[in-house]
């Protein structure tokens, strides 16, 4: 099954270094956690959100660079045994657009249904 969902919204905290990608209207469930890539879970077993803990240092990004992004996508394949993260941005550093990229790799360990989803979000 494949479902494609757009985010609206995003924060970055940069206090604690963390960007939550959200904007879904579905009813939250549950949350799994990647190694710090954390996924909310809405009542239908979708992906609805994506918070990324210690994302400057996963990015390879200044702190700084994290308040101008322009473009994010996720790919997330869930298998029966795993949960596969594949995601892209695109962020505004001294006038010039710089793509970066993040793979992580879970248990699947709330036996959700074997899907694929896809999450943007334009700025």
């Amino acid at each position: 099954m494949r479902q494609e969902s757009l985010v609206t919204k995003y924060d970055y905290d940069f206090e604690n270094d963390s960007i939550f990608f959200y904007g879904s209207n579905k009813k939250y469930r549950s949350s799994i956690d990647l190694d710090g890539i954390i996924l909310d879970i809405s009542e239908d077993n979708q992906i609805m959100a994506i918070e990324i803990l210690d994302a400057s240092n996963r990015f390879n990004l200044a702190k700084e660079d994290l308040r101008n992004i322009k473009y994010f996508e996720a790919r997330i394949e869930v298998s029966e045994e795993n949960i596969r993260l594949t995601m892209k941005m695109s962020v505004n550093k001294r006038n010039k657009l710089v793509d970066k990229g993040l793979d992580a790799l879970g248990l699947n360990s709330m036996n959700l249904p074997i899907s694929t989803q896809g999450i943007a979000l334009n700025c």
